[in-house]
């Protein structure tokens, strides 16, 4: 869904908003925005693949912030922005693309997070803003680390759209500040998740186990694969 709104005031000029259909922490970054927009666009992103009316592309913006957003900016929409493009990434700079909490549970790593960065050409590569990290252990599952990323990416993003209100320069400070933060060379793709999703049969019972945790949610499933078919876990 695409909508337009328009404002009295003058804070952060014309803004593009993507953020997720039915989210509830979408919803008060939009509202938030568009308080502070001169001129607000608002895309609801719904699913992987989708497309956004060409006309936008025609339009110039001083910020746009991308909040769980499966669309990815092409680069003649980045053109049209004079300040910043940023995207809040439900991972932290050590996990890149498709599935970040799937891998890191299954590696046991002790901290997850979220990344906002600038947005550029390149899949989670841009300058990077501002890290939050908050504890996992062995016994979080996905969904329950999901419910912490997007607590913890929300209340970035709030603090960082309301520090740009308060000073034009917080940006290119925060940047200088996170120089040496380096995102991970590896970049995990749609593929390459499903890949990890199989279950091989001859697997050792602590590593099922593990790949189980580190897989399994309400609308995904880690399967094995035999004679050509999937089978998928059922609980």
């Amino acid at each position: 869904m695409q909508s337009i709104y328009y404002a009295k005031k003058d804070s952060l000029g014309v803004v593009m908003f993507m953020g997720r259909k039915n989210c509830s922490y979408s919803k008060r970054i939009k509202k938030l925005l568009k308080k502070n927009s001169k001129k607000f666009y608002f895309f609801e992103s719904n699913k992987i693949g989708e497309k956004i009316n060409k006309r936008y592309f025609k339009f110039s913006y001083d910020y746009i912030f991308c909040f769980r957003s499966f669309y990815i900016l092409k680069k003649s929409i980045l053109k049209k922005v004079s300040k910043s493009a940023i995207n809040f990434h439900p991972g932290p700079p050590e996990f890149r693309g498709s599935g970040c909490v799937n891998y890191a549970l299954y590696q046991n790593s002790k901290f997850y997070g979220c990344t906002a960065h600038i947005i550029d050409k390149k899949i989670d590569n841009g300058k990077i803003i501002d890290v939050r990290k908050f504890k996992i252990s062995r016994k979080d599952s996905v969904s329950n680390v999901l419910k912490k990323t997007y607590k913890t990416m929300s209340l970035q993003a709030f603090a960082l759209i309301r520090n740009i209100i308060k000073k034009p320069n917080f940006i290119k400070k925060q940047i200088f500040k996170n120089k040496k933060l380096n995102w991970s060379k590896k970049i995990k793709t749609m593929k390459s998740l499903d890949n990890f999703y199989q279950i091989d049969i001859n697997t050792k019972k602590k590593d099922f186990l593990n790949k189980i945790r580190a897989t399994n949610t309400k609308k995904f499933k880690p399967y094995i694969k035999l004679y050509g078919k999937k089978f998928f876990l059922e609980r």
